[in-house]
């Protein structure tokens, strides 16, 4: 009975080391899994801001080449002004031209005594015109904005 009790705690003495080497082993890759985890979390975090960089870059290359442009337009002969001032001038006729017309709406729709200035305004100022008014503020000054609004929503979408 001694004997095989000897056995017994010679064994499961000879068995402990392995057990606890068992268990450092699973600790130690453990850790390794975090540490792996953490990194490949990192680099996804770097190459984030290294595109939020170049997205930067590219806005101020693509500034810089418009103020170039315009700067280019105004020196020089008549047949560069005439080309600088095709977009403006196209502006503010299709502005004349569409405040012509909602002119004229609003003032038609004031010689109807059924109707007063406000429900005037309100027809006029209607879901369409806003749409196309907010299209030529954001055209015209929303650039930057824009751009930060679309990343803002594909951000949001991944």
């Amino acid at each position: 009975m001694l004997s095989l009790l000897g056995t017994l705690l010679g064994f499961g003495t000879s068995i402990v080391p392995e057990i606890l080497g068992y268990f450092k082993q699973r600790q130690a890759n453990q850790q390794q899994l975090d540490m792996l985890q953490a990194k490949a979390q990192y680099a996804a975090q770097l190459s984030e801001l290294k595109l939020q960089e170049l997205d930067v870059e590219a806005e101020i290359t693509e500034t810089k080449g418009l103020y170039e442009h315009d700067q280019s337009l105004d020196s020089g002969s008549f047949v560069n002004g005439l080309r600088g001032s095709v977009r403006p001038v196209l502006t503010y006729l299709f502005f004349v031209m569409f405040a012509t017309v909602k002119g004229t709406l609003l003032f038609a729709a004031v010689q109807d005594p059924a109707v007063n200035f406000e429900t005037a305004i309100l027809m006029i100022w209607d879901g369409e015109t806003q749409a196309i008014f907010s299209a030529i503020i954001a055209f015209w000054f929303g650039n930057r904005a824009m751009s930060k609004a679309r990343a803002r929503i594909d951000k949001n979408a991944r």
